[in-house]
């Protein structure tokens, strides 16, 4: 089976360096079919794993000067992740408490303690921790009574505990704790984005991203003693990440340019980009991180395209190179199939300009073609043109691939991305209408063999097309989708209520207008056919969502398919899950089309 090949391209994250003698890193990689942590020397071709567990880990933290790790995983998707401490070839859980759920932080006090976040307090709000690891003792530096607070940074020093509020979008202060004097206060100075803090080695200030008094995140400095913040650059596209270098002299930045990744690195004493080796074109996942050496100015990175599955690159200042560092390939059977995205752009209902990335299969005329529109997740993503399984095996099977960036979308500015806030909800839905006008007059589509899908809020979006356009579907897929708007604010995770409601409305005031804009208001319209996909332990999007659709359509007769898996949460990870599920969808969409 075809499908099997695309599922056997591994996926690759998260490098992070981990030894300073064996020059060593660990990634996430699920090799064993769940993304585990492997560990790759640089003067090896081979991998060795270092965590053999049956659900996938998320994130790694390292302390190369005493080779150790820390990773967190959940049970089964839930999202309640705990802890796991590598040192050696013992791995163990940290934290040990599986009703509450943990932010992993970075280590400090030479290797000897770990800063994170945590709810066992209160599920709702997250408190700021440091645990000491050879004995085990758990320290509360503060409790809060807000929700979302994330770990970032420790200064060199060990005085200053940076953590993050995730409030809304664009409220994401930055606050500072104070060991010494066990005081807090805030940073930022007005409602933004505050992110991705780097400590200078002398503990008097740090670099990080903010988008303050700005359409995009640019790279800024706070001086701690003056408080001063000082812009130090600032394109006209989002800067997505940051590192700094072991001494300080390098600022190594991702600029996302229309949805392709730049790597850049700025020289602190020249002021000056300097002119480096580049990478092929694709995505460099902001949220896998990069990573400076702890000695040498070697940068870890992780990349992919449609025709370029995840791997480590490594960027080398001295050698004045760059070159893939792990050997993650497509195999013989896929590689002719799988291809590159095109970047289009269409014209919405109100002139608004919204990219797109087309898939086209090899061989096929861009002529009539039967499309998915597939809408990604968020509504505050960003649809790029990574290497995507799913994607490629449906392009594989015949069919176009429409990925578009409507309104609300993150990566062109603040103005766009809240665009579709609160009453503007379903001027996305129009902006999907108007894409598949564009894809029918300019002919690319065929408009008897058009289905949309997506997951999260892509499957609140492919609900809301199949309910108020469905005349324009032949079917949809809906994946972790909402169904109703109001039910979802009241059943997700507590700690994630404020942060949702910032996007959707809030269930005291806008209760109506969030049973207006969702499609449970007018699922009288959906005729089908419809495929649901939900995880039974799905914290974000509760399973009730996707169970009030189905029944409700069963017992009115509309042909419907649900795909309920007992071991996953919000999304699929697990290979014989994406097994079933992605061979399901493709019969399900071809049959739909009449192909």
């Amino acid at each position: 089976m075809i499908l099997q090949h695309f599922l056997k391209v591994r996926s690759i994250r998260t490098p992070k360096w981990s030894s300073l003698e064996n020059e060593t890193f660990l990634i996430s990689y699920d090799e064993s079919g769940v993304a585990q942590v492997w560990e790759k020397s640089l003067a090896s071709t081979s991998l060795a794993q270092r965590s053999f567990f049956d659900n996938f880990i998320l994130g790694i933290e390292t302390h190369p000067q005493t080779e150790q790790a820390v990773f967190s995983m959940s049970e089964g998707g839930n999202e309640k992740f705990q802890l796991f401490h590598i040192k050696g070839q013992k791995v163990t859980n940290i934290t040990n408490n599986p009703e509450a759920s943990h932010y992993l932080g970075p280590f400090y006090n030479e290797g000897k303690n770990l800063f994170y976040t945590a709810n066992d307090r209160d599920f709702a709000h997250f408190d700021l921790y440091s645990l000491e690891l050879e004995s085990g003792t758990k320290t509360c530096l503060l409790e809060n009574h807000d929700n979302y607070n994330f770990p970032e940074a420790v200064s060199p020093d060990g005085r200053y505990f940076l953590y993050r509020k995730l409030k809304a979008e664009d409220d994401q202060g930055l606050w500072i704790y104070d060991y010494q004097t066990k005081e807090t206060k805030e940073l930022s100075s007005q409602k933004a984005k505050y992110l991705t803090p780097k400590w200078s080695e002398d503990s008097k200030g740090f670099y990080f991203l903010t988008n303050v008094e700005a359409e995009f995140q640019y790279v800024a400095h706070y001086e701690l003693e003056s408080g001063r913040i000082t812009p130090v650059y600032r394109p006209e596209w989002d800067v997505e990440t940051i590192d700094l270098s072991f001494d300080g002299r390098y600022l190594a930045m991702v600029i996302n340019e229309d949805g392709f990744s730049r790597l850049a690195v700025f020289d602190i004493e020249t002021q000056q980009m300097l002119n480096t080796p580049l990478p092929p074109k694709g995505e460099i996942a902001f949220y896998d991180s990069i990573d400076w050496s702890p000695s040498g100015y070697r940068l870890l990175f992780t990349l992919s395209s449609g025709s370029r599955p995840s791997n480590v690159w490594m960027l080398d200042l001295e050698k004045d190179t760059i070159k893939r560092v792990t050997d993650n390939q497509l195999e013989p059977d896929i590689r002719d199939g799988c291809v590159d995205a095109e970047l289009h752009h269409f014209e919405s209902f109100d002139g608004l300009t919204v990219p797109y990335w087309l898939y086209v299969p090899k061989g096929m005329k861009t002529k009539k073609m039967p499309v998915l529109i597939e809408i990604h997740g968020g509504p505050e993503g960003q649809e790029k043109p990574a290497y995507n399984d799913m994607i490629q095996y449906l392009i594989s099977e015949g069919i176009a691939v429409v990925a578009p960036n409507v309104r609300g979308s993150t990566g062109y500015g603040k103005t766009y991305t809240h665009l579709d806030d609160v009453e503007k909800r379903l001027d996305s839905v129009k902006d999907i209408e108007s894409l598949v006008q564009h894809l029918t007059e300019t002919g690319l589509a065929d408009p008897e063999k058009i289905a949309v899908s997506g997951t999260s809020y892509g499957g609140f979006m492919s609900l809301s097309c199949a309910a108020r356009l469905s005349e324009l579907f032949c079917a949809a897929v809906d994946n972790v989708g909402m169904y109703n708007l109001i039910t979802f604010l009241e059943n997700t995770a507590s700690y994630r209520r404020a942060h949702r409601e910032s996007e959707y409305g809030s269930l005291e005031r806008d209760r109506e207008l969030l049973y207006e804009v969702s499609p449970v208001a007018k699922v009288d319209d959906i005729k089908g056919p419809l495929m649901v996909i939900h995880g039974a332990n799905d914290p974000r999007v509760p399973v009730s969502e996707a169970e009030q659709v189905v029944d409700y359509l069963t017992e009115k007769g509309v042909q419907i398919t649900y795909l309920r898996y007992e071991d996953e949460g919000h999304g699929l990870h697990k290979y014989e899950n994406k097994l079933d599920c992605f061979e399901k969808m493709g019969k399900f969409l071809k049959q739909s089309m009449n192909l």
